[in-house]
């Protein structure tokens, strides 16, 4: 399958230190909770 078969819908933010800081902080929580090696956060895009 070549990459450009696939639906992009969705675009890395661009975070502040203090964002990046806050995320890692909660993907580190979910892990523990979920008990999985990876997470990922996502939203949606404010209006």
């Amino acid at each position: 399958m070549n990459n450009q078969s696939f639906n992009t819908n969705y675009k890395i933010a661009n975070v502040s230190r203090d964002e990046e800081k806050a995320i890692k902080k909660i993907e580190e929580e979910l892990r523990n909770i979920t008990k999985k090696d990876f997470v990922i956060i996502a939203w949606e895009k404010e209006q």
